[in-house]
């Protein structure tokens, strides 16, 4: 052997030792070679159990679910998160599983770029009031990891930032649930046809509390956290990803003044050309909130200067009609010195 690294996996980079120069001849070289490599990873993933290195390797750890199928499920044993309940602490998706609530049949996550950005999101907000727990994963890597951590311990791992998150419902809540649909339907037809390509659908939320909408992917679409590590790659082709960044939904929430104040509006007049604003600032503001970049910043600070302008009682038509008048006068004045250059051309 001339080198230790080709008996470990990619993701084992920091295991160092000394290979054998010689191996048995009573065996296949490739054979032996086999049977090293599983052993020392067996042996190494025993070994982690036992050693404080998580803060330093972790990625290594994730980037080995990733990669390594044959040993996703010892690997996923040593993972540490910090969660909406453990504090300062970190704890196992083991010990996530053990004190779960009878009534919950998935691990739910979000993924993000800090501890504090992702425990103040909307989309935690009703899932902690409901008492379930949420696992922070912080790390870019998360996200690659749990595309192929499907389950832990036959539970579900279910992202809080994507469609189709269910919570375990009684009949009065179910039931107003359907009312809030069909009261809230006409609104959500017409901030579609507002929004138009710029989302997929807007629907009622079951996730939100204090927050009046949120922006979240369907089931293979790109968190907000996966299109910012994608947008940061040398290679990041628009023509070919964007597809991925295409698919939001808009969710409102039933039981916010805004949304419900927006509803009455157009009701009561259907040409009041505020609402089309107000949907769109609404919109943009939540792709904020919820990590998104705009397309078009500019424009979102137009909207901003303008309900700021509303707010102050300032009419932009007055403004407009003060401002000077830049046009180009009709004669322009003489340079000076204009007066010295002709008679320097009657001398010559």
């Amino acid at each position: 052997m001339d080198s230790f690294d080709e008996l470990t996996p990619e993701y084992l980079n920091f295991i160092h030792g000394s290979a054998p120069e010689h191996l048995p001849r009573n065996a296949p070289a490739e054979k032996i070679l086999k049977v090293i490599r599983k052993n020392i990873v067996k042996k190494c993933l025993e070994l982690f159990s036992e050693l404080k290195f998580y803060e330093a390797f972790s990625k290594n750890l994730k980037l080995g679910i990733h990669k390594d199928s044959t040993n996703r499920r010892r690997l996923s044993e040593l993972l540490r998160y910090h969660t909406s309940q453990s504090g300062d602490e970190r704890t196992s998706l083991s010990e996530y599983v053990s004190h779960m609530k009878e009534t919950q049949k998935s691990t739910y996550y979000i993924t993000g770029e800090r501890k504090e950005q992702v425990a103040n999101s909307a989309f935690v907000e009703r899932v902690r009031k409901r008492g379930f727990e949420v696992v922070y994963m912080t790390e870019p890597i998360d996200g690659y990891c749990v595309q192929q951590l499907k389950e832990f311990d036959g539970k579900s791992l279910v992202s809080v930032t994507k469609e189709g998150l269910e919570l375990p419902e009684d009949e009065e809540e179910k039931k107003k649930m359907e009312e809030s649909k069909a009261k809230f339907e006409n609104l959500c037809k017409l901030m579609k046809e507002i929004l138009d390509k710029k989302v997929e659908k807007v629907t009622i939320s079951n996730r939100l509390v204090s927050s009046p909408c949120c922006i979240v992917t369907s089931t293979y679409g790109w968190t907000a956290n996966m299109e910012w590590i994608m947008k940061a790659q040398a290679l990041w082709d628009n023509s070919t990803m964007g597809y991925m960044m295409a698919k939001k939904h808009l969710e409102i929430n039933p039981d916010h003044p805004i949304v419900e104040t927006l509803r009455q509006k157009p009701e009561a007049d259907k040409n009041d050309k505020a609402v089309k604003d107000l949907v769109v600032l609404l919109f943009e503001t939540a792709l904020l909130s919820l990590g998104f970049s705009l397309e078009d910043p500019q424009t979102h600070s137009n909207h901003i200067y303008h309900m700021i302008k509303l707010g102050l009682g300032i009419d932009e038509d007055e403004v407009a009609a003060e401002e000077p008048n830049d046009a180009v006068p009709d004669e322009i004045p003489p340079l000076e010195g204009d007066e010295d250059a002709s008679r320097m051309e009657e001398v010559e």
